[in-house]
């Protein structure tokens, strides 16, 4: 006995991975705690390390969400660490604060915490 197993929308055989989520989202602001060189192997353009910290307007009800005393690494939308072009476009600096919401995950399977500036397009590729 065999069984087959299909997702989808039954219209496209397209597959949502991960499904519908909905987020919540908490307004702050975030701070740049540092910013070191960090080219990976087999990249030539230079990359870097930019890390920030998340300071909350209001309590965050989720505690696998809490932001207190950690640090954060700044990726642009397709996992890749930004440039110089990127950082000098957007004035990405150490001690530079920016708004920023932290999205937390309260419905499906997705990624779980997600950060957003309204300032900084994160799917802007700008080397």
């Amino acid at each position: 006995m065999s069984i087959l197993g299909c997702a989808g929308n039954g219209m496209s055989g397209e597959r949502i991975v991960g499904g519908q989520c909905e987020y919540k989202h908490y307004k702050g602001t975030a701070r740049i705690t540092s910013i070191k060189a960090a080219t990976a192997v087999g990249d030539a353009k230079q990359r870097y390390e930019v890390k920030f910290a998340f300071v909350p307007e209001g309590e965050i009800a989720e505690s696998f969400a809490k932001t207190e005393g950690k640090e954060f690494l700044l990726t642009l939308k397709n996992s890749t660490l930004p440039g110089p072009g990127f950082l000098k476009k957007y004035g990405i600096e150490t001690g530079r604060v920016f708004d920023c919401f932290l999205k937390v995950i309260v419905r499906g399977t997705c990624t779980p915490v997600l950060f957003e500036f309204p300032g900084i397009a994160l799917d802007d590729y700008f080397e």
